[in-house]
């Protein structure tokens, strides 16, 4: 979605677009947009600016940091933006989404903050059962004891 400046109305325009992360050019290998990227962006000239009110919504899909299952990240934000009508003749709404949605991504994904991970010693999901490895107290978060 681009906008060429010198084509905005007086009264301002309403632009709305479904993208994927492919036409956003997010290259996270850890995330998967497998639903659309719903943007709206409502556009208005000021003085000598361009103002941008822009939302993004997404829901993205990753492997847990901790346990490795399928997690979802549900993503909304409200961004607003102000520039200069000198700046550019063209201002990119999809950059603009994306260096949003990119600055959002948490450090770590988690499929829920109370996963409890994978076992050091067996490997099982501790969020499904508990292990033979923490019944022996062979090993305590990843550290053998002898």
């Amino acid at each position: 979605m681009k906008i060429n400046v010198s084509e905005i109305p007086k009264n301002g325009l309403v632009l709305e677009e479904r993208s994927t992360g492919k036409d956003l050019d997010i290259q996270r290998k850890d995330l998967e947009f497998n639903e659309p990227i719903k943007m709206k962006a409502s556009v208005n000239c000021e003085y000598d600016n361009v103002l941008i009110h822009l939302s993004v919504e997404a829901t993205a899909e990753f492997p847990c940091s901790r346990c490795l299952e399928r997690g979802y990240y549900n993503i909304k934000k409200e961004i607003d933006i102000v520039r200069p009508l000198s700046e550019s003749k063209v201002i990119d709404i999809n950059e603009i989404a994306k260096d949003e949605l990119i600055l959002d991504y948490p450090i770590k994904l988690l499929c829920r903050e109370d996963c409890n991970g994978i076992c050091p010693g067996c490997g099982n999901n501790l969020n499904k059962r508990q292990c033979v490895c923490f019944d022996k107290q062979e090993f305590t978060r990843g550290i053998e004891i002898n």
